[in-house]
């Protein structure tokens, strides 16, 4: 007997377990289905960026999110040194989770990005991230999980997908229907693969070596002044070792610069060598990796669709690779249910290309354009270790370059400011875009963009409004009623919510005295009169 599922989600990587998780919020069942019985012992992908933390919020998980990481009173600096132990070069502070939520005003003074969003940055791995989002799956009853299992090809019809699944363990295959089928299953990806999707992009740009490792005595050895990355700049052994406990579990990956031989005999002399001093470690993993910025050339076809690595490669230098992935799963999960449900339209699941392709391919270029810098700063002489006048001026030489790197660790602009302003599902009011700025953020709810976040009170963000449907706000008194779009969402069956707030600073942040808000949280439309209602909602479902 064939099982039949709305969605089979190949991969319970980060990106295919959001999925499942947004796709159950919504009220659609889903199978996830992971050749990994287990989440994959080596660390990878490290840092929740700020629009993945609100969408968490959505789903009721960011303190389980905030939890599977370091502890919340660990300081999240990232350091540059000579090695861990030795010479510091410079320090970006950044406050812990623990000192952002009591003493929020004082650290937007510091750091004026802290004020637009309830989240800065979260240090939390992405295989404590997986295990905690396995757990929080198991309790739920919209999604099936096959663990052990892997996808082994697939024939897509007109109305359906038919999937063969193969077990690990015994080889046995099973026949899976299911209306869509996403490939959140990694590089690799079996599903691109059965698509016939080449990657296109620049390519393999390096070599690495990641050493995960742990340490007992290295968080004392740190002192008081501990950071959560540590940038090591020593010639032979160039990277970064991070922490993802924050207590003794690290990860060391080498960059190799141009000249080097990726090839490691003793992964711990490697290791001790960074540091700076004879501890004790015990190697947990070593995984060669290639740093490469790639996009797929299409991210779907017509019932199958790509996210995460599936469809784009990183260079981990931003933290962007994850994240991105998450925001691929957060908007197609609104968008299958919004078919599944009845009320989204003909065209809404084709412009999932048209909307996540952009943001992959400027985001892999924004990451390769942090690791050129960061290859460019690691070539370093010797003598930087040196604590004569020869050693001072190389330091001070390296740290002259090092403010620009904010943007490596801090890149707001980049988790916050893309937007969607060229999507069919949008209508535009005629504004002037503004200039991109991957480390500064100005919110905007100019349509295609991130409906901003403020205050509402001390508890409650404006983020907080948006998700089930569409959300209608009404932000003056002088604005028109929203019965025209009550009546129009009626007519099509879509799920809409109208919240009036009165408050002047919100109303000028939206600059509008109407805004409409998707289920995704990026504005639809805004405007200060209605002309057709039932044409902007037609647009904005995919319907027109």
């Amino acid at each position: 007997m064939t099982l039949e599922i709305p969605v089979l989600i190949a991969g319970a990587g980060p990106v295919g377990l959001t999925l499942a998780a947004d796709l159950a919020w919504r009220k659609v069942a889903s199978l996830v289905v992971d050749p990994m019985i287990e989440v994959h012992p080596h660390p990878r992908a490290i840092s929740i960026g700020v629009r993945s933390m609100e969408h968490f919020r959505r789903l009721g998980l960011e303190a389980h999110v905030i939890n599977a990481g370091v502890p919340r009173s660990q300081a999240l600096d990232v350091v540059y040194v000579t090695r861990m132990l030795a010479r510091e070069i410079h320090r970006f502070r950044f406050p812990s989770i623990e000192a952002l939520f009591a003493e929020r005003e004082r650290w937007a003074r510091a750091i004026p990005e802290v004020a637009l969003s309830p989240y800065f940055k979260t240090w939390t791995a992405q295989s404590p991230l997986e295990r905690m989002l396995r757990d929080h799956l198991a309790g739920m009853p919209q999604v099936a999980k096959r663990y052990g299992w892997r996808v082994e090809a697939f024939t897509e019809r007109s109305d359906h997908v038919d999937v063969t699944l193969r077990c690990e363990a015994d080889g046995r295959r099973e026949t899976v229907r299911t209306r869509y089928l996403a490939g959140c299953d990694g590089a690799q990806s079996a599903v691109r693969a059965g698509l016939g999707i080449e990657y296109e992009g620049r390519g393999t740009l390096g070599q690495a070596l990641g050493i995960h490792f742990r340490a007992p005595q290295l968080m004392q050895r740190l002192g008081a002044e501990r950071a959560v990355m540590y940038w090591i700049l020593v010639p032979g052994c160039a990277g970064t070792i991070y922490t993802i406990d924050g207590r003794v579990d690290w990860v060391f990956n080498r960059y190799y610069t141009a000249g080097e031989t990726a090839q490691e005999d003793d992964p711990g002399r490697l290791v001790r060598a960074a540091i700076g001093a004879d501890i004790e470690i015990e190697i947990r993993s070593v995984q060669p990796w290639l740093p490469r910025q790639l996009v797929a050339q299409r991210y779907a076809s017509r019932r199958v669709f790509l996210a995460g690595d599936a469809c784009h490669l990183f260079v981990p230098t931003g933290g962007f690779g994850m994240n991105t992935g998450i925001g691929d799963a957060v908007d197609l999960a609104w968008k299958i249910a919004a078919v599944e449900h009845g009320w989204g339209g003909p065209q809404l699941l084709a412009t999932y290309d048209a909307e996540r392709r952009p943001v992959g391919r400027f985001n892999t270029v924004e990451a390769a354009d942090n690791y050129a810098k960061s290859g460019d700063i690691s070539r370093v002489p010797p003598v930087i270790e040196d604590a004569g006048p020869a050693g001072q001026a190389a330091r001070a030489a390296v740290a002259a370059l090092l403010p620009p790197k904010l943007k490596h660790f801090a890149p707001i602009g980049v988790h916050l400011g893309y937007h969607y302003e060229d999507s069919p599902l949008v209508v535009p009011d005629g504004t002037a875009a503004r200039p991109f700025d991957p480390v500064s953020y100005r919110p905007t709810a100019r349509p295609g963009h991130r409906a901003p976040h403020a205050w509402i009170d001390a508890a409650r963000s404006t983020l907080d409004l948006f998700g089930a449907g569409f959300t209608l706000l009404r932000l003056s008194g002088a604005a028109p009623g929203a019965d025209a779009f009550v009546n129009a969402a009626r007519e099509a069956s879509v799920p809409l919510s109208v919240v009036g707030l009165a408050d002047p600073e919100i109303a000028a942040l939206y600059e509008r005295g109407l805004v409409l808000v998707r289920p995704d949280g990026h504005v639809a439309w805004r405007g200060d009169a209605i002309e057709d209602a039932g044409a902007v909602l037609d647009r904005a479902r995919g319907a027109a």
